[in-house]
């Protein structure tokens, strides 16, 4: 904003000012009149020489300066709070009347000497107090002047404030901030690269990853306020939100801010902790403020085994501790402290039972005692539509379904699928028929196992090398070659002799004649065992080539023979 606009809008305020009725004979009478009331008693007022007084409603003072200032200050954001903020030199304040004298004076500035000056009230020092002590020191002072008049004081804008940031940073230098800034927000500027506006830079943050992971050393940040030292965790602030760790920044303070040495000492804190953590290690560090940082204990913590590994010349020393003497262990450099867990709180195994039970559901287990036939019983057993022979209980990631044997023209990778099938389902299924009580008491289960029983729908599966695989009903006594005839019969790539049972209860692999076919079983029928049309090719070239030598051979000796005999009747001429 360049000057002649800014004197423009001070004419044009205090223009606005002289216009709007402002009589100063009302408020003297006014004051004339309080006092009379007190018995003419003039207490001593210190005055600008700026007299509103005597007008004929509430007044509205505005201090030109005050509002030609402003423009040049740099936004507070929201970083104020009212409620802790002392007043000093520089603040802009305004001040309602209200009662039997009403107005409002606005953009009324604090001295250099830290008072507040009211035109036709007096001044009144201020310096260091809440706001409000301030509003009732002034109240104090209107009370003097005027009586059954209330004062409220509002901040409208905070001084700015000058530090220095030091250091090998992105942007160091000089920076102005609002009073109250605290260290987080005075450093963006000073450690990115983006061109922020204030607004901007008083709503930033610095990333976390910056923090933790960065160059520069957050944990053992130096402010210098006058002979004072001051020290900083931003670290400690960032993860646990400790306020001291953040401190507000005053006018002059010098921020230095050092990068990490490779060497630095640090501590650990891990174990049954949210987020264990690695960091720098500052001579302030408890075990209760690195608990914090990462975040707490987590609910399975065994507080009374807190240990603490320390190295020392002798080797790795062991120190164990409880939750109370742990709060005054004097920390060292290097140290490793590990927070135990309680195998009880932590005890939560549980297994799931699915399809075709009366409760599905997930159920508690002791590891390696619960019994299948337990987890029965405590899903209230089968139904009526249940298919027992066929239960599967998986353990760990569950294998495929049956798209998995999908017939492809190339006979040796479907080979290898069949292959790859039979070997991946025994790893993560234990095949149980629950009808047999010996398996029902013997296999043990293990946390996250799943129990299911499928449906019986009494019909099975046949597939391969058929006209029209597919679900077929189930019909006592009839063969597995009755199923495939079913099935629209044998397809021109079909070999009869490999056709197969697979069983649902262990998808084991039978011939026909060897088991009997029950519900949810499968036929499966192999492709003649070919092993790639290249080679039957190669075999048919080299068949032609044998045929053609041999044609030549026979060739070959004839043209001998009719040599032979020509040579003969020539001699005998």
């Amino acid at each position: 904003m360049n000057s002649s606009f800014r004197c423009l809008l001070i004419f044009s305020i205090t223009f606005l000012i002289y216009i709007s009725g402002l009589q100063p004979e009302l408020f003297a009478q006014q004051s004339r009149q309080n006092d009379d009331r007190r018995g003419g008693q003039q207490p001593q007022v210190r005055s600008q020489g700026i007299n509103i007084s005597g007008t004929d409603g509430p007044f509205y003072f505005i201090d030109p300066l005050g509002i030609s200032l402003l423009m040049e200050r740099m936004d507070s954001g929201d970083l104020i709070d009212t409620e802790t903020y002392t007043l000093g030199s520089g603040d802009m304040v305004s001040i309602d009347l209200s009662g039997n004298m009403s107005g409002t004076f606005r953009g009324i500035l604090i001295s250099p000497q830290g008072r507040i000056v009211i035109p036709n009230v007096g001044a009144v020092t201020v310096d260091k107090m809440l706001i409000d002590e301030a509003e009732q020191a002034i109240q104090d002072l209107v009370n003097q002047r005027f009586i059954d008049t209330q004062v409220k004081l509002t901040l409208e804008h905070p001084r700015n404030i000058q530090i220095h940031i030091a250091g090998e940073l992105v942007n160091p230098g000089f920076y102005r901030m609002p009073a109250q800034t605290r260290l987080a927000q005075a450093l963006v500027p000073a450690v990115t690269e983006k061109d922020l506006s204030d607004r901007d830079i008083l709503n930033a943050n610095i990333p976390l990853e910056l923090v933790l992971e960065g160059p520069h050393s957050f944990r053992n940040i130096t402010i210098e306020r006058g002979e004072e030292t001051i020290t900083a965790d931003l670290v400690a602030y960032k993860l646990s939100g400790d306020l001291e760790s953040n401190p507000l920044l005053m006018h002059g303070d010098v921020i230095r801010v050092k990068n990490k040495s490779q060497y630095a000492p640090q501590i650990t804190i891990s174990g049954s902790v949210v987020s264990p953590l690695l960091t720098e290690y500052r001579d302030d560090d408890t075990i209760s403020k690195l608990v914090r940082m990462a975040g707490g204990y987590t609910f399975d913590a065994s507080l009374g085994d807190i240990k603490v590994y320390r190295y020392s010349l002798s080797g790795i020393q062991t120190i164990n501790l409880d939750q109370d003497s742990a709060e005054s262990f004097e920390l060292q450099p290097n140290d490793r402290i590990v927070v135990g867990y309680d195998d009880e709180k932590r005890y939560n195994q549980s297994a799931r039972v699915s399809g075709e039970v009366n409760t599905p559901g997930t159920f508690p287990i002791v590891e390696g005692q619960t019994t299948v036939k337990d987890l029965l019983e405590m899903s209230g057993g089968f139904t009526a539509d249940a298919l027992p022979s066929a239960t599967r209980l998986m353990r760990g990631r569950p294998w495929g379904n049956i798209n998995a044997l999908m017939r492809t023209s190339d006979q040796l990778l479907e080979g290898f699928e069949y292959l790859e099938m039979e070997n991946a389902l025994p790893n993560n299924e234990v095949f149980i028929d629950l009808m047999d009580p010996d398996q029902l008491s013997e296999i043990k289960l293990y946390n996250g196992d799943i129990l299911t029983i499928p449906q019986n729908r009494n019909n099975i599966y046949v597939f391969g090398q058929v006209m029209n695989p597919g679900y077929y009903n189930i019909i006592e006594s009839k063969g597995a070659f009755e199923y495939v005839a079913s099935a629209g019969g044998f397809s021109l790539a079909a070999d009869s002799d490999r056709t197969f049972i697979i069983k649902a209860r262990n998808n084991g692999w039978y011939k026909p004649g060897e088991t009997s076919i029950e519900p949810g079983d499968m036929i499966f029928v192999d492709r003649q065992p070919l092993e790639s049309l290249a080679l039957e090719r190669q075999e048919l070239f080299h068949r032609r080539e044998i045929r053609n030598r041999n044609i030549q051979l026979i060739f070959s000796g004839l043209a001998t023979i009719t040599s032979v005999i020509t040579a003969y009747v020539a001699i005998r001429r």
